[in-house]
């Protein structure tokens, strides 16, 4: 944790959210203290603290450093997406202290080997891995999982039948909140499809305009990593009662593609994700922009050296709701039922009085089932 040595300061600060609840600014060491519900932490003055009682629309974020005291509200007021990791630290209402950290920079492993895929594997096009449910429509994702009565009001008013729920990853800047097993046989029953993102380690040349901090691809272990990224995503999709057959939706964000060695990094890393996705019984998919990874993803389609994924879904923002025709991506990548386009990004939308901030996507692509 990085500490901030500041001049002397003193000041007291009282939240009401119980009463065990305070929070105290040391004097000197340029830290404070803060207590809730019986637990206490030190952290930098500098950050802030949000009481969830008083302040129940507030976004409990991981990619900025903050307290959060209490627990989150139904409707938290998130952006569409948010990507990576710092320091953060959430005391619950009973106490528990959650903490999350920043991570090393890929600088750190700068002297490593690249790791390279197993020699002993062979190339399998299109593993034949049957899509659980198909749809084709609109949809929307957003960064935090909507209250039940939210999706209830859009699933009656709004034009979009399917929502991208993030389900896990190391870079996954929203906690569950609102998602749980329960959630999804509800907004189900509501007459909801799920494409399920998984937020894992970004490319190795990420380039990080907005502080978000996230973990990268360490080139000396790429091809594991990978692996592990789809064996935690399905792990995490099995926990929520998505069935195999169902996709997982890797959301690798943009990154500059000027760096031979970082394109290589990203390959094989989404490559060993799509391999042990299969093998786990998932649908292979990768989000991103239609100029990051996907068009890396394009140079090796028909590449012995890789393994294509199953689904792609791009980020071409022009807000035009078509699959195909897109100057962006090539017709003959991903043909079929094997597309996502994500046509806008963050902005609001309200229907049914429940306000949203979403991302527009339109589908003719594989969807979650509940098992």
């Amino acid at each position: 944790m990085r500490l901030f040595r500041l001049a002397a300061l003193t000041a007291v600060l009282t939240l009401s959210c119980g009463d065990a609840a305070y929070a105290a600014v040391g004097p000197l060491s340029g830290v404070k203290t803060v207590s809730f519900a019986g637990s206490t932490v030190e952290v930098p003055v500098s950050w802030p603290v949000h009481d969830l009682a008083a302040e129940p629309h507030t976004c409990i974020r991981y990619d900025r450093h903050a307290v959060y005291l209490g627990d989150p509200g139904s409707d938290q007021n998130c952006p569409a997406a948010a990507v990576g990791r710092t320091d953060t630290v959430r005391i619950a209402s009973d106490g528990k202290v959650t903490r999350t950290r920043s991570y090393k920079s890929p600088a750190d492993y700068a002297d490593e080997q690249p790791e390279t895929a197993p020699r002993t594997r062979s190339r399998i096009p299109d593993r034949a891995i049957k899509a659980a449910a198909m749809y084709d429509g609109l949809g929307f994702d957003t960064c935090a999982a909507p209250s039940t009565d939210a999706m209830k009001a859009w699933a009656g008013a709004s034009p979009y039948h399917a929502v991208g729920i993030y389900i896990g990853g190391i870079d996954r800047a929203c906690p569950d909140g609102n998602l749980t097993p329960s959630w999804l046989q509800t907004v189900a029953k509501q007459g909801w499809k799920f494409f399920p993102i998984y937020v894992g380690l970004q490319a190795p040349c990420w380039k990080d305009p907005g502080g978000g901090h996230p973990a990268l691809i360490a080139r000396s272990r790429r091809w594991t990593q990978g692996q592990e990224a789809a064996n935690d995503a399905a792990n995490r999709a099995a926990h929520f009662g998505i069935a195999p057959g169902s996709p997982i939706y890797f959301d690798m964000e943009y990154y500059p593609r000027n760096d031979a060695g970082c394109t290589q990094d990203v390959q094989a890393f989404l490559s060993a994700w799509t391999d042990q996705l299969h093998a786990r019984g998932f649908v292979s998919g990768i989000y991103s922009s239609s100029q990051g990874a996907i068009a890396d993803m394009a140079l090796v389609y028909d590449s012995g050296a890789a393994y294509r994924a199953d689904v792609a879904w791009y980020a071409h923002w022009d807000k035009v709701p078509r699959l195909f025709g897109d100057p962006t991506l090539n017709d003959k990548y991903w043909p079929g039922p094997r597309r996502i386009k994500q046509y806008q990004g963050g902005h609001n939308e309200t229907y049914g009085g429940k306000r949203l901030n979403i991302d527009l996507n339109v589908l003719d692509a594989p969807v979650a089932a509940l098992g």
